[in-house]
């Protein structure tokens, strides 16, 4: 069954391996497609009415976890509402999901393990800092499944990311990662190849893909 976290559709996966669809096909689809999500740092299916406390750190822009922002409901600082016309995201800072703040900067909050902060140097959280409701991110071919109502607005590039990475999975169901093999002629061997351990499960032509969505934080 599809999943709206899937960024491809089972059948498409299905054609490039030449076998039939079947419920451990569409798992491997979703573990693949989480894996590129995980690989590029962000969740890419839409969803609405989210809710961020997004750390400040006194700049203008401000950025939001699930790019695409499709729509801001609202923005809130210090507890009181930010008028709409205060702030734009449209175009390349929607893409980017940033939300930039015409006049002045947003309240001075930074974020520290994992926790919005008032000050760089505080580890406690803080009913004054900055919340945005919005609607963002991409329908996914998983969500369409789902919803037939829905148009797909996901990336090709990113599909076929994950279509390569599910096809890679399905191709190395069994193979031990942690053994590599070469051979020349009628001679082969087969080693313990230490260096495997932190093997991506990402396809390189996968990686090339998907370079344009790695989304780079700094807690």
């Amino acid at each position: 069954m599809a999943n709206p976290a899937d960024l491809c559709i089972a059948a498409a996966v299905a054609e490039d391996l030449g076998v039939a669809v079947t419920p451990r096909l569409e798992s491997l689809v979703t573990a693949a497609s989480r894996a590129v999500a995980g690989y590029c740092g962000r969740v890419f299916e839409y969803g609405q009415g989210l809710v961020e406390y997004p750390a400040g750190y006194g700049r203008p822009l401000l950025l939001l976890e699930r790019p695409p922002v499709v729509l801001v409901v609202g923005v809130w600082e210090a507890g009181a509402f930010v008028p709409a016309e205060e702030y734009e995201s449209h175009g390349k800072l929607a893409d980017a999901g940033m939300l930039y703040r015409k006049r002045g900067v947003w309240r001075m909050t930074a974020r520290m393990g994992g926790l919005v902060v008032e000050t760089v140097d505080s580890f406690q959280g803080s009913a004054d800092g900055l919340r945005v409701v919005y609607d963002g991110g991409f329908v996914t071919p998983g969500q369409r499944a789902l919803d037939a109502a829905r148009v797909v607005t996901l990336p090709e590039d990113v599909q076929e990311a994950a279509i390569l990475t599910a096809v890679q999975l399905y191709r190395s169901r069994g193979v031990d990662a942690m053994v590599a093999s070469e051979s020349i002629g009628d001679w082969s061997v087969s080693y313990f190849a230490a260096k495997a351990e932190g093997k991506s499960p990402i396809p390189g032509a996968a990686q090339a893909l998907l370079a344009p969505y790695v989304i780079h934080r700094v807690s």
